[in-house]
């Protein structure tokens, strides 16, 4: 009964979720492992037809001193499940040690979370984006939603041309396509203290990179650990190294593709062997 819906990944781990069956899966794709979690009663009996109405995020909660990210799925984790209908969220935290759900909190959004867009994790915040784009935000710690609009001289971003970032120095940041060009901007404190948002200096050029034949660019893909977006054109997939600023042809075609990039990070500690084996999700 209903579809599953991959949410993304994070410290090893990947999300899915499925509306129909009101459950989500925390997986380990290298090992294969996982945990199944029922949706929390209070959002269990939500009536929403849309597939695009859910939207999760996992995050390891391991706070041991000189813990490193990897086989995290035998260890604790947080899973945070959104529910977006019509014009309003609502949002849930999982702790797996208490297997409990949090209380439900809501908010009124103008418009829908972005359903190719998934979230980024700042601090203890987890952002998504919303259509048009502003952000909506889940703090973790005090398990609190807000939304944070968009810079004031932008008009509305189509979804495929804007992406949340995770910066250097960690804060919240933007990507937005303009033209043929990638601006960049950051959440920062001002002289009076107020945070807004800054449009940075560095900016990146694609011109160069594309055939005036073929000019058309989406943002299909983000890295939060390194920084890096992914851009499908008419002529392939580059991905964008922006605190370094490199650019990589990665894949080389003819043809515009709208295909999603999910970036996964993980590895063997010692003792467990290293190999290649093919891990089925059961589902």
């Amino acid at each position: 009964m209903g579809k599953w819906r991959f949410m993304g990944c994070r410290n090893g781990l990947a999300v899915l979720v499925n509306g129909g069956r009101r459950e989500a899966i925390v997986w380990d794709p290298l090992t294969g492992q996982q945990h199944r979690v029922p949706f929390p009663p209070g959002l269990h009996d939500v009536t929403t037809s849309s597939f695009y109405a859910w939207h999760a995020a996992v995050l390891c909660a391991n706070a041991e001193d000189g813990h490193v990210h990897g086989d995290c799925i035998r260890g604790p984790f947080k899973l945070v499940l959104i529910c977006n209908r019509y014009e309003q969220a609502f949002a849930s935290l999982y702790d797996s040690t208490s297997r409990a759900w949090g209380d439900i909190s809501s908010m009124a959004i103008e418009n829908k979370i972005h359903w190719t867009r998934y979230s980024i994790l700042v601090g203890n915040v987890l952002c998504w984006a919303i259509c048009g784009g502003d952000a909506l935000v889940f703090d973790t710690e005090i398990q609190s939603l807000a939304v944070i609009e968009k810079p004031a001289d932008k008009n509305a971003i189509s979804g495929w041309s804007f992406q949340l970032l995770r910066m250097e120095d960690g804060g919240l940041g933007l990507a937005a396509l303009s033209g043929l060009t990638v601006q960049l901007w950051e959440r920062k404190l001002n002289c009076d203290g107020v945070v807004g948002w800054v449009l940075l200096q560095k900016t990146i050029p694609l011109e160069g990179l594309l055939p005036s034949t073929k000019p058309l660019v989406f943002i299909v893909g983000y890295d939060e650990d390194t920084n890096a977006i992914v851009l499908s054109t008419g002529i392939g997939n580059f991905m964008i190294e922006l605190d370094s600023m490199q650019i990589k042809h990665i894949i080389k075609r003819n043809a515009m593709c709208i295909d999603m990039f999910y970036p996964y990070h993980n590895f063997y500690t010692a003792g467990r062997g290293v190999g290649w084996k093919w891990v089925e999700l059961e589902l």
